[in-house]
């Protein structure tokens, strides 16, 4: 029997739904109205958010500045869409099609079109410096002995861990008072070098921490005509301003660029850029303001260029216009003792266990950021063409970056399925190298990677393409090979031949630790480093 109740509210039901159908045949401004303020509420809320953050951006901005303002985030969003042909710039021009040849010419021209307006900027800079008007009797420099080293962060990078173990070295050796200032320690991957720092006692401050002020009024006006994008300058600074310190050594580009800029504002005696790569235009993270102030700051008195390698020094000069030879090179030092890399060595078949891989199957390995200089996606298109000539063959990746997603999904599929292990960030990254039968550098760009030296004072042969100073790095046909290029099969043959040839991976076990000692010992960086800073005596005290 038929429930009257539920019949009752099917009716009210119908009865709501004709009301509601009336309602759209009647008012249909009102219905069109509230759909949009549906859609506005609901959907474009982000869009919403967005526009109301340009805005209040722009509001702040003085009127006659607009038009420059707007110009410069339209040359920002085309900036950014040319990245994919970045790679392009660090290929041998033989290499290139001709079509891939004149997409080369077009971006290097394109990169070219800001250095006018940096160029303006940097003369109004010059000006005020010839005028004197930075200088403030209340705020004088009266530099105190010892080095301020700036960077980024101190994350799990190359650049990083050579700060940290030269600040260790001259710290501890007592010839100088060192001092360390990043720009962010915000999260725990900034911080990854931080407890050894603070463990040998070396200061660690972020940068423009300080009081405002401690800085000059002159030099903030100077600091207030410098186009938008170098105004952190300010917070360089700062910093410098309240440290006072005999030398600043600065890390990394843009730290490079704007720390290099306050110290010439602040007075400090001795600024020390060093370069760590390839220039900044073969990457994501090159800014149109670079060129310009780096060539404006190898102009100024007291400034000293360096690079840890040949191939990033004369790519920079190149770049920059400069001299030949005007950027000195300083090689990466290691601090590593035989009992630590043997307690590593010794460590082998822990580390495999504990990441899962068989005791005893072949290792292939990489330390590294994935991320598109490191053409991690090519990693595994070698592994997968190594795998098919070694099927037993395992491949462990070390680190973490935004392709990590796409090289698990490549690793996912059938012909390196279970065979790929994803570490992610190590604290002790030398363990897993100790692990591996050999370890593999697929880069597009680099500087002289560390992992390459890591790896043969281990004793574990380094195979790498040929990118920038990688080939610096590397005892070739001793302790490493540097492949001919970055094409797969041919670099995978060349790999298979090398994990075949066992009397071959015995001489490169014992020669790479005699090879990375003689070249790339921390005691021969730190003296390279001193000359650099104009202290040759080791003895001597900053």
């Amino acid at each position: 029997m038929e429930d009257p109740t539920a019949s009752s509210k099917g009716n009210v039901m119908l009865l709501l739904f004709r009301q509601n159908v009336a309602g759209f045949a009647v008012r249909p401004k009102a219905v069109a109205r509230a759909y949009v303020r549906a859609i506005v509420r609901k959907l474009l809320r982000p869009a919403r958010d967005l526009l109301r953050r340009v805005i209040a951006a722009v509001g702040r901005q003085p009127v006659h500045q607009l038009p420059s303002l707007a110009r410069q985030y339209a040359g920002y969003i085309a900036w950014s869409k040319i990245a994919r042909f970045r790679p392009l710039l660090a290929r041998e021009p033989a290499e290139l099609n001709l079509k891939e040849r004149i997409q080369r010419r077009l971006l290097n021209r394109y990169l070219k079109i800001p250095d006018r307006r940096y160029r303006r900027a940097m003369a109004q800079l010059d000006a005020r410096l010839k005028g004197r008007i930075l200088s403030d009797p209340r705020y004088p420099i009266a530099p105190k002995h010892g080095v301020m080293m700036m960077i980024g962060t101190l994350g799990p990078g190359g650049a990083e861990r050579q700060l940290t173990v030269l600040a260790k070295e001259l710290h501890q050796s007592g010839r100088s008072k060192v001092s360390v200032a990043c720009a962010n320690l915000s999260s725990s991957a900034s911080r990854f070098f931080l407890p050894e720092l603070e463990s040998a006692g070396i200061s660690t401050s972020v940068i423009g921490s300080e009081a405002d002020d401690v800085l000059d009024p002159a030099v903030r006006a100077a600091i207030d005509t410098l186009p938008f994008e170098l105004r952190d300058v300010c917070l360089y600074a700062k910093t410098l301003a309240a440290a006072q310190p005999d030398i600043v050594h600065l890390w990394l580009d843009e730290v490079n660029i704007k720390g290099g800029i306050a110290a010439v504002l602040t007075g400090i005696p001795t600024i020390v850029i060093s370069q760590r790569s390839l220039p900044p235009i073969n990457f994501g993270l090159h800014h149109s303001y670079m060129r310009e102030s780096y060539r404006w700051l190898a102009r100024q008195q007291g400034v000293k260029m360096i690079n840890n390698s040949a191939a990033g020094a004369r790519a920079y000069e190149t770049w920059l216009e400069l001299r030949e030879q005007s950027i000195g090179v300083v090689h990466n030092g290691y601090a590593f003792d035989e009992p630590k890399l043997a307690r590593h060595r010794a460590d082998r078949i822990e580390f495999r266990h504990r990441v899962g891989i068989p005791p005893g199957a072949l290792v292939v390995g990489a330390v590294m950021r994935l991320s598109e200089e490191k053409c991690p996606l090519l990693w595994l298109e070698i592994a997968s063409c190594v795998r098919r000539d070694l099927p037993e063959t395992r491949f462990l990746i070390v680190g973490d970056g935004p392709l990590r997603v796409a090289m698990e999904a490549r690793a996912a599929k059938q012909d390196l399925a279970g065979a790929v292990y994803f570490a992610g960030h190590l604290k002790e990254s030398m363990a897993a190298i100790a692990c591996m039968d050999l370890l593999l550098l697929t880069s597009r760009a680099e500087g002289l990677p560390n992992v390459l030296i890591e790896a043969q004072f281990l004793g574990v042969p380094a195979v790498t393409t040929p990118a920038g100073g990688a080939r610096e790095a590397v005892g070739h046909g001793k302790s490493g090979w540097v492949l001919d290029g970055c094409e797969p099969v041919s670099s995978a043959r060349q790999i298979v031949r090398l994990l075949r040839d066992e009397h071959w991976r015995e001489a490169a076990n014992r020669y790479g630790p005699e090879f990375a000692f003689a070249c790339f010992g921390v005691h021969r960086s730190v003296d390279e480093t001193l000359a650099v800073y104009g202290l040759n005596d080791r003895r001597g005290t900053i």
